[in-house]
């Protein structure tokens, strides 16, 4: 009998130590995933589907070939999808056509990077939401001066750009 109720003793404490091990492994799977979903969400801070994320256009140096996007979090480098760029009234412009301060909406499943600066992945789409000015950018000018060590471009646009421009939409 003593035999027995020892047999059964360890049965249970097998049992239970079983339980307490796919218990522990349970909960490290939840945690595991819980930390993989707040990762997700640190990297895709910058992410907005619906309604795009809103940067600013900055052009650098003399001859404006270069540009960074900035918006609330700071300067941010990227790519710019050329064939998806648009102004304000849906026509196809490309990056000549943007001057500093410039304002886009960006589309797609963008992810920022946690480098310096912040890189933006995945801009599927860009569209001019409204025009600025080199003025607009001066608030960025010390950080990119750290990051890239050129100044803002100050490429005004002229007067024949802007009636250019409201030739080509259809005003007057």
């Amino acid at each position: 009998m003593k035999e027995k109720l020892r047999i059964a003793a360890m049965v249970l404490l097998v049992i239970a130590l079983l339980a307490i091990m796919g218990g522990f492994w349970t909960f490290v799977s939840w945690q595991a995933g819980q930390e993989k979903q707040q990762e997700m969400a640190e990297g895709q801070s910058g992410q907005q589907e619906e309604g795009g994320l809103e940067a600013m256009y900055i052009s650098l140096g003399a001859s404006g070939e270069e540009y960074v996007l900035a918006d609330a979090s700071g300067v941010i480098e990227c790519e710019l999808p050329e064939e998806e760029l648009y102004d304000e009234y849906g026509g196809r412009i490309t990056c000549q056509d943007l001057f500093t301060g410039d304002k886009l909406i960006l589309y797609g499943n963008i992810i920022a990077t946690r480098s310096l600066p912040p890189q933006y992945k995945g801009i599927t789409k860009a569209v001019l939401s409204h025009r600025g000015t080199p003025e607009d950018a001066l608030e960025y000018a010390e950080e990119i001066q750290t990051y890239f060590g050129l100044p803002i471009d100050g490429t005004e646009r002229s007067s024949r750009s802007l009636a250019e421009d409201a030739k080509q939409n259809g005003e007057s």
